[in-house]
């Protein structure tokens, strides 16, 4: 994103909403995550016609508006026991036989302390964060908490969990961090990391079926990411045979870990040219956030080969990566999210 497009997003990231694609997107993922509410397409259609009738408004009024609304739409008759978290759902085997977990950007430490209940074999579990302030009363002693990774020991973690964060991180900042894990990491240990993300879009044409496309290759080379294990493919805007063969592979995948995709958003989402995909990300992120006073918005939203490249340049290689779009029945606090896995 160009320097002078993302200074002004930064300044009122609400006039992003004045792209009908993007704005189209939004609200499709947004009556996807509230399912849980009466009517979603219509509390959905109040909220963001508020939030273009009104592009100046502050993050107090827009917090505030949305949970008048949210409580309008409430009801006690709909199932709102969306608790069990996707993540967790999604490493489950990777957690097999590990000794230590380190959480990098453990915000409040719910993340870890979710995997530790449910592993009761796991030794040592790390969370670290510059920010946050999570409460260390009453922590399971396996659980420790830590201000930077300079603090923990050089090849003492079997597995590093990256969620959510390297989007919100500076440049220098991004590169800095993947070299402590490195550090941190066993020879053998691993990095898993979610990001807001997408597939990258190149000119050219699309091999007649994924089964064609290889592993490896230079993340920098005409070949693109593709959908799992590290295939690759290329991708051209608005292709729909590509988006469908996205859609079933990804849908396949999830159902692996008893999920179930939300078609139509994420379909609606791969429509999107790169800088729409960039803009849809940080806006959602920029709602779902109001009330992280905390939180930076550096917009370093980047493709999944854009992060492998940079996870390469500090010795990292690709195990496996794969796009999962948006998810049904989770919390509200949801993007297109990706996971990427890597070895040392």
């Amino acid at each position: 994103m160009k320097i002078p497009e993302k200074e002004k997003f930064q300044k009122n990231p609400l006039t992003i909403l004045q792209s009908e694609a993007v704005f189209s997107a939004l609200k499709k993922l947004w009556e996807n995550n509230h399912l849980n509410v009466k009517n979603p397409e219509e509390f959905v259609l109040d909220f963001f016609d508020f939030l273009k009738s009104n592009p100046k408004s502050s993050e107090k009024e827009i917090k505030k508006y949305y949970g008048q609304k949210l409580k309008e739409h409430s009801s006690d008759d709909i199932d709102t026991d969306f608790k069990q978290d996707m993540f967790l759902q999604l490493i489950e085997k990777d957690l097999e036989g590990i000794g230590t977990v380190l959480d990098f950007g453990c915000g409040k430490l719910a993340f870890l302390k979710n995997i530790a209940e449910n592993n009761k074999e796991i030794k040592n579990f790390i969370g670290v964060d510059p920010k946050s302030s999570p409460a260390l009363e009453n922590l399971d002693p396996r659980i420790r908490f830590e201000r930077s990774l300079d603090k923990i020991e050089a090849t003492s973690v079997d597995l590093v969990i990256v969620k959510l964060v390297l989007h919100h991180l500076e440049e220098a900042e991004i590169i800095k961090v993947f070299k402590e894990i490195k550090r941190v990491l066993r020879p053998d240990g691993k990095l898993i990391i979610f990001e807001e993300s997408f597939f990258d879009c190149h000119p050219g044409p699309a091999p007649a079926s994924l089964a064609e496309s290889r592993r490896g290759g230079d993340p920098g080379s005409n070949e693109s990411l593709g959908l799992s294990q590290g295939v690759r493919f290329r991708v051209k805007p608005g292709m729909t045979d590509i988006n469908n063969k996205i859609i079933a592979d990804t849908k396949k995948y999830l159902d692996g870990s008893g999920l179930e995709l939300a078609e139509e958003a994420t379909s609606e989402f791969l429509k999107l040219s790169k800088e729409e995909k960039i803009q849809f990300l940080f806006l959602n992120d920029w709602l779902m956030n109001l009330q992280n006073k905390y939180m930076p918005w550096t917009l370093n939203y980047k493709s999944m080969e854009e992060w492998e490249s940079i996870a390469g340049s500090a010795g990292f290689h690709l195990v496996e990566s794969h796009f999962l779009g948006a998810i049904k029945k989770r919390k509200r606090k949801q993007g297109m999210t990706v996971v990427l896995k890597f070895a040392k």
